[in-house]
């Protein structure tokens, strides 16, 4: 009897764990909530004219998985606000030095981006964002992860007569563009992005930052609006996929669960104290 309730006073603490970061993230950009599932314990078996039958003993945490929901869009000022309308990551180096070789990839949803004194392309957690370099604005020769480079746009151009950056815009297929000076336009780079067989199991690692997994498989690295990936939208970011109605009826009846086992587990007590008199 202590193990069947001490295991619905551990699985409602899980519960309670979980939905209580999902709350604490809601107003986070891009977080993607965790779900958790349960699975019973059979342990006892009794022999019977029908064969047999089978007594519970408890539930145990089954799994605790990302949600692949997509979140809102919210308008935001700045072109290098992206939101991604559909599947598919930002793709990032977690290197610290721009002059560091992309040797490794981080991803998010999360599209707060902006240029640092260098003109690279920056991500919130100060990770640099991949991509890959147009060939004299025209095209990309390859994608894919051999192809990925740090997005870095230059401040000004020309020799003699520099023209200063007046302007970026990113279109949905995630090519960056700047304009120099008046009318000088240079199509400089095609953000990535990434997709994933098994995006649930992609390793957390904080601030809405992935890292691939052997259960969530190698990433599949393209242009937005290829190979199944969604589109991009400037100007825009994704909110958060939590919705606080669930995850507050969710909280509540784990809450309910735990004082109602901690009740049985205190008869229980009760019951034995008395019996042993």
């Amino acid at each position: 009897m202590f193990g069947l309730i001490r295991s619905g006073m551990v699985t409602a603490m899980k519960e309670l764990q979980v939905v209580s970061n999902n709350i604490a993230n809601s107003g986070s950009t891009a977080f993607r909530k965790s779900d958790i599932s349960f699975s019973d314990i059979y342990s006892q078996t009794t022999a019977g004219a029908d064969g047999g039958s089978q007594f519970g003993s408890g539930a145990s945490v089954a799994a605790v998985r990302m949600s692949e929901a997509q979140g809102g869009m919210v308008q935001r000022e700045g072109a290098l606000n992206l939101a991604i309308a559909g599947s598919g990551y930002f793709v990032l180096s977690p290197t610290n030095t721009p002059e560091a070789a992309v040797t490794a990839q981080n991803f998010t949803r999360n599209g707060e981006f902006s240029l640092d004194s260098q003109g690279y392309l920056r991500a919130a957690n100060n990770s640099y964002v991949l991509g890959t370099k147009l060939n004299s604005g025209e095209g990309a020769d390859t994608e894919g992860a051999a192809a990925l480079s740090k997005i870095q746009v230059p401040q000004s151009i020309g020799e003699e007569t520099k023209s200063a950056l007046t302007d970026i815009s990113v279109t949905s297929d995630g090519t960056v563009t700047a304009t120099y000076g008046i009318d000088t336009i240079q199509k400089l780079f095609t953000l990535s992005l990434a997709n994933f067989p098994n995006q649930a199991a992609l390793g957390n690692l904080g601030g809405s930052t992935f890292v691939k997994t052997d259960a969530s498989g190698e990433p599949i690295i393209a242009s937005s609006g290829s190979s199944g990936l969604g589109s991009i939208s400037s100007g825009m970011l994704e909110t958060s996929n939590v919705d606080i109605t669930n995850e507050m009826t969710a909280m509540i009846r784990s809450q309910q669960q735990f004082n109602g086992a901690a009740r049985l587990l205190q008869t229980n007590a009760d019951m034995i104290e008395k019996l042993t008199r």
